[in-house]
């Protein structure tokens, strides 16, 4: 799905993929873009190397694998005036999963006056470490975390946000039951407008850096 995707919008080159963490469901699709498109850099959470080589299903000395690297919180790249900024890069500490949520990086990509927030999995409680440690996440758009599991979006952290728009990104009738009731229901509480891809299909924003349209297409 990624690479048609790209492709259908002339992308035929990338400067850099950002990973929240090696979870296949957010980290399997990129193999098959660094094997169809040329891709500059890939930023990694802080797993290590051989958990996103077995999501993505590259060998162990795979070429591929030297344009990998950890990212490092503060890190910022920029892009005929699109910024991606790692603003969020725990490491994994004593009591975390090795491949878990808890390492889920946090990026905010900005153009002009817009800005979209992608936290991954995020848990509630590195959700409070980086409100604890002074981060300010307010964006525009949250990409919400952990396809709408109540492990995710706490309520301070959605009122540091403070975005308009909040998308769950869910396959129809998951086994999961994500998103869960309480947390869809905690983003009508705080006025947040909310899309959902298995209502709404793939959800698509366009800005100029000052305006915003959203798209569905079902």
């Amino acid at each position: 799905m990624d690479v048609p995707y790209l492709l259908h919008y002339g992308v035929l080159k990338l400067d850099g993929v950002f990973l929240s963490h090696a979870h296949e469901d957010h980290a399997a699709g990129c193999g098959s873009i660094l094997r169809k498109i040329p891709v500059a850099q890939v930023i990694t959470a802080d797993e290590g190397i051989l958990d996103y080589v077995r999501s993505m299903k590259l060998g162990d000395n795979d070429p591929l694998l030297h344009k990998f690297h950890t990212a490092r919180q503060g890190e910022r790249m920029t892009v005929d005036g699109v910024t991606i900024e790692v603003l969020f890069a725990p490491p994994l500490q004593e009591g975390d999963n090795k491949t878990g949520n808890e390492a889920s990086n946090v990026y905010r990509v900005s153009y002009g006056k817009a800005s979209f927030l992608f936290t991954g999995d995020l848990t509630k409680e590195k959700e409070a470490q980086l409100l604890a440690e002074g981060i300010n996440p307010a964006s525009s758009v949250l990409k919400i975390g952990h396809h709408g599991s109540d492990t995710s979006s706490s309520p301070e952290f959605l009122q540091a946000v403070k975005p308009q728009f909040g998308v769950f990104c869910v396959g129809a009738d998951n086994s999961f039951g994500h998103p869960k009731p309480a947390v869809v229901q905690r983003f009508k509480e705080q006025g947040i407008k909310t899309l959902r891809t298995d209502e709404n299909g793939a959800v698509v924003f366009y800005t100029d850096g000052e305006r915003m349209r959203v798209e569905t297409y079902q």
